[in-house]
């Protein structure tokens, strides 16, 4: 009787530290826990150099729905990849440009202004964002539409400060509010 006794005391001895352990690891479970970040094998070399390995610019989300007021015209360019993403807003006349960088809205202010005619607008355009990118649009003009015209081939390309380059193709529309 006394083993069965003893087995039933130690039976409940681990029965209450696993309630405990429970208790912790639900509290450990609910609390965020940091993935670690992985570096490839390149980005670890240029670590051990004592460089880091370039910001990705390209945009994983697009620009939100921009408007037009009536008698103003607008630049649109999408990214040419799935799915394709709103990525650059110009008004014409503004003097700048609302352009998705990485991930971030930004405005950029224009610094250049040529090429060729395009409705209201020059089919070589550079623009400079607060951080410090240039910005360098570039395309050529589509088919007509009632109201605009189509941008078939184009690309923006960005340079950061350091010196890194993204071109991203781009197609769009140049289109006016009644």
């Amino acid at each position: 009787m006394n083993r069965i006794a003893t087995s039933l005391a130690a039976l409940a001895g681990l029965s209450t530290l696993a309630a405990c352990e429970t208790v912790g690891a639900a509290d450990t479970a609910s609390a965020p826990q940091a993935a670690p970040v992985e570096r490839s094998a390149a980005d670890q070399a240029l670590a051990a150099q004592g460089l880091a390995p370039a910001v990705s610019v390209i945009p994983q989300s697009g620009l939100k729905a921009q408007t037009l007021a009536s008698n103003e015209c607008g630049l649109f360019l999408w990214s040419k990849t799935q799915p394709d993403r709103l990525i650059f807003f110009q008004r014409a006349a503004s003097g700048q440009a609302r352009i998705i960088i990485a991930n971030e809205t930004v405005d950029a202010a224009q610094t250049a202004n040529r090429g060729t005619i395009f409705g209201q607008f020059m089919t070589e355009q550079a623009f400079l964002t607060p951080s410090g990118q240039q910005v360098l649009v570039t395309f050529q003009p589509g088919e007509e539409l009632q109201g605009g015209q189509r941008i078939e081939d184009g690309r923006l390309t960005i340079t950061a400060e350091e010196g890194w380059r993204t071109v991203i193709p781009v197609l769009g529309v140049s289109a006016c509010k009644p």
